[in-house]
């Protein structure tokens, strides 16, 4: 069946395209094995030092890739074949846990070698995060990409769903050498998947390749020109980096606030996934491309997330995580409808990058932070922290965009030019999504560091008409 055949209405509808649908059903594979490996590494840290800050490094290291090269890996996804990169890539990312399950079986899991196994798995995700959200066009045509980047977001949520509770039980059964072991098969199934597809030709690289200098830098020049944007930008990166630490933070509450054990954390991880995929399904039906929706779900989710710091018994704990997970999942779908209002294909993967860097490059900072937060000064301070960052980066941005001017409308661009590259109108990013083996809650899209991001997508209205309240 032709794309340009298939109806574009329905939560669903882009799994009607074959390509996408392969692309999909193998990538929620894989993105199981990765929420896995991820609980399974958060709690193999924890036993190996028994402490929040290295825990917090851990996570942190991961992300650092994002904020030092991350315009870089835009820049790549433009320039080359995305599913080349794609095959690359997630080789590497299998490379990656197979050296977690050897060092982990062998008895060489030394503190400074998952530093540098965090690390390189950052720096993968620097170019394949851009790539695959970008690939995402290539199967399903410009009409159904918003389609697509709701059941992206699904993907990695319904993982989260399933992922930790699979490794809360499996730690503790068979050990986490095993989990990571699972994770590297999985890869397999995303390469297999990608071997199959067929995606459609493109035209922008004859065309038009960007070039290495100052490629990059386009990106953050169209957002720095328009307030709205950047105001969206700031409340989503403050958030990313201070509020979205629940690796960090889910850890040490089950180890050290409710004594639950990787089971207890499991469970933890689950409610908080419940909620997410609870609200990307609602989300995906429709979210308005505003700055008030940003501003409303970043004050929702700061507030859950508050009230969970402060319950003092875990069933209640848990029961906030579900609005919390349900309320971040509000805020990262307005985020990428309003981002999506604002730009066009031609310089998509660059403007992604800038969109990764934005939503998990703050996480270097942030987790360690955190970390250090909670070690020191409390579990509990830790989570609140990230929840007051939530709420003032909201307030404050409402108070400075009622002050400042609204930008110009974007121009519109059709279809054609925009897969020609005559048009220099930036492009329209999806939800940034983890990296595999990553402990966002969201994101993004992706991954729980970032509001997912990601990943994780696109539309391509006019900005005419819009308003920042």
């Amino acid at each position: 069946m032709a794309v340009n055949s298939i109806a574009t209405t329905g939560v669903f509808a882009a799994l009607r395209v074959r390509d996408y649908r392969i692309y999909w059903s193998t990538g929620l594979v894989s993105n199981i094995g990765s929420a896995m490996q991820g609980v399974a590494l958060d709690w193999f840290v924890l036993t190996l030092t028994h402490s929040g800050t290295a825990l917090g490094w851990v996570a942190g290291l991961q992300f650092a890739p994002v904020l030092l090269f991350g315009l870089w890996g835009g820049v790549v996804a433009d320039r080359y074949d995305r599913r080349t990169l794609l095959l690359w890539t997630q080789t590497l990312y299998a490379l990656q846990a197979l050296l977690l399950t050897v060092i982990v079986f062998s008895g060489h899991a030394a503190l400074w070698l998952l530093y540098v196994l965090s690390f390189a798995l950052g720096c993968v995700f620097t170019v394949e995060n851009p790539a695959r959200l970008s690939f995402v066009t290539e199967l399903v045509g410009r009409p159904l990409i918003p389609k697509a980047a709701g059941l992206n977001i699904l993907s990695l949520n319904a993982a989260r769903l399933i992922g930790p509770a699979i490794a809360g039980v499996l730690i503790g059964a068979i050990g986490t050498g095993w989990v990571f072991a699972l994770n590297a098969v999985s890869f397999t199934v995303v390469l297999a998947g990608l071997l199959s597809i067929r995606p459609r030709a493109r035209e922008t690289r004859a065309v038009s390749r960007p070039p290495w200098t100052g490629a990059g830098a386009e990106g953050l020049r169209y957002v720095a020109d328009r307030p709205e944007l950047v105001g969206v930008f700031t409340i989503f990166g403050l958030v990313a980096t201070f509020a979205v630490n629940f690796p960090t933070t889910l850890t040490l509450f089950a180890g050290r606030v409710f004594d639950v054990g990787s089971r207890g954390l499991g469970l933890m991880n689950t409610a908080l996934a419940v909620g997410t995929v609870a609200g990307t399904v609602a989300a995906t039906r429709g979210v308005s491309p505003r700055v008030r929706a940003v501003v409303v779900g970043a004050l929702l989710f700061g507030g859950f997330e508050a009230l969970a710091a402060v319950m003092p018994t875990y069933p209640a704990f848990l029961a906030l995580l579900l609005p919390a997970g349900f309320t971040l999942m509000t805020l990262n779908t307005a985020v990428s409808a309003f981002v999506q209002s604002e730009v066009s294909d031609a310089m998509r993967g660059r403007v992604m990058a800038v969109y990764t860097v934005i939503s998990m490059g703050g996480s270097p900072v942030g987790a360690p932070v955190i970390g250090w937060i909670s070690q020191h000064v409390g579990v509990r301070w830790g989570l609140g922290v990230g929840a007051a960052t939530a709420v003032l980066a909201a307030l404050g941005v409402a108070l400075w965009l009622t002050r400042t001017p609204r930008s110009a409308p974007a121009p519109k661009v059709s279809a054609v030019s925009a897969v020609s590259g005559a048009s220099v109108t930036p492009p329209v990013p999806q939800a940034p999504i983890a990296p595999p083996g990553s402990r966002s809650a969201s994101a993004a899209a992706s991954t729980g560091r970032s509001p997912s991001p990601e990943h994780q997508p696109s539309r391509e209205p006019s900005s005419e008409g819009k308003q920042h309240d």
